[in-house]
């Protein structure tokens, strides 16, 4: 039986130094501790993340919402970006129901204008549409349901307390009707090598999730085995039906972290060809300020995007487009004025080839033209 804990905290928000390229988030918060899905692969179990007790004793953290309310509030410095809930946890875990901590929560975000990104395996995000859809009214906001098997069986092994799959898909499918400007796909994260990477698992996730309508769909072949949530995971195997998979996954770690690069770049290349066929974007389109940072998100995303796509095709990821784009997003002033003050070379990462690839966007502006019409 979970134990739930109310627990006060000072820190209520993250800054991250840079906007990922997945969630194009640069804030993150986490309204619980603990989460009681109890997926036995999650990567919060590991000890960077001091969670003893993970799904058993869920902290509920008290006065969350009003904390948020004045940090957004107060905060000088603090530039209206991407906020990402639940890093460590669901923010949709089964407590939420009861408590609404997370509803609250996404009120103070609609009131302060912040866009947002969830990602969650629980269909009770239906019942905050109303909020959702005033945020991507005012902003952005965007959804992903965590959806790595169409295999009711070895879901519910793996995700115990999650809504099944088909509520997933079900739920996305109503937000996409119900609120068309919500930007919703799935989150194929993790893909369990001998558990999900089966030709027909793959195809069957794409597909469905082309059948509810969702906008993106992202995927990472693969699974973290990090300290002690791999040990915790290689447990529960031995003593499932699935035991058989554990003798494959520890010879083809061998020890690693992640798995070898090899056998994640055939992984690409499958998913990217079903990404084609079922035409469903590797990528979510990303939210874009009104301030100077808006053709520095932009250009960022083009050249995020094209390294990501790029990796995906040959194996061979180019760190320093990917840095480029990453630091872009913290400049100071706009890459359009840089450009236009021919300092576009003194930026960190942006050599020859990137310039090249931006070159024919940031000559595309004068105050005469649209660069949005043209992006």
């Amino acid at each position: 039986m979970v134990k739930y804990i109310y627990k006060e905290f000072k820190s209520v928000l993250n800054k991250l130094k840079y906007p990922d390229s997945w969630f194009w988030a640069r804030y993150t918060l986490n309204a619980y501790f603990g989460c009681a899905h109890a997926c036995i692969y999650c990567d919060a179990r590991s000890q960077r993340y001091y969670l003893k007790d993970f799904e058993n004793e869920v902290i509920i953290k008290t006065d969350f919402d009003k904390k948020l309310d004045l940090r957004l509030k107060r905060a000088r410095t603090l530039l209206p970006d991407v906020i990402a809930p639940g890093g460590v946890n669901d923010a949709y875990q089964p407590i939420e129901k009861k408590v609404k901590q997370t509803r609250k929560v996404l009120q103070v975000i609609a009131k302060h204008k912040f866009p947002i990104n969830i990602a969650t395996k629980s269909k009770l995000i239906t019942r905050d549409i109303d909020i959702l859809k005033k945020i991507a009214a005012d902003t952005w906001c965007t959804i992903g349901f965590s959806i790595s098997t169409t295999n009711v069986e070895l879901a519910k092994f793996l995700e115990p307390y999650s809504s099944p799959p088909s509520e997933r898909l079900e739920a996305l499918k109503i937000i996409k009707k119900e609120a068309p400007k919500i930007q919703v796909g799935t989150y194929f994260i993790p893909i369990i090598p001998f558990l999900e990477d089966d030709e027909n698992n793959l195809e069957d996730v794409i597909k469905k999730t082309k059948e509810t309508g969702a906008d993106f769909i992202l995927i990472s072949p693969g699974l973290t085995l990090r300290d002690l949530q791999a040990e915790y995971f290689i447990k529960k195997l031995k003593k499932s039906k699935y035991q058989h998979v554990v003798k494959l996954l520890l010879n083809l770690y061998k020890g690693q972290m992640h798995p070898p690069a090899d056998y994640v770049h055939k992984m690409h290349l499958k998913l990217f060809s079903l990404s084609q066929k079922y035409n469903l974007p590797l990528r979510a389109k990303r939210w874009i300020p009104k301030d100077y940072r808006k053709w520095n998100y932009k250009i960022s995303e083009i050249l995020l995007n094209k390294e990501y796509i790029d990796l995906i095709k040959t194996g061979i990821s180019n760190t320093t487009m990917k840095w480029a784009g990453l630091k872009l997003n913290n400049l100071k002033e706009s890459i359009i004025d840089v450009y236009k003050n021919g300092r576009i070379d003194q930026l960190e990462g942006f050599y020859k080839k990137e310039i090249n690839i931006i070159k024919p966007y940031v000559e595309k502006f004068d105050k005469k033209t649209n660069l949005d019409k043209f992006l």
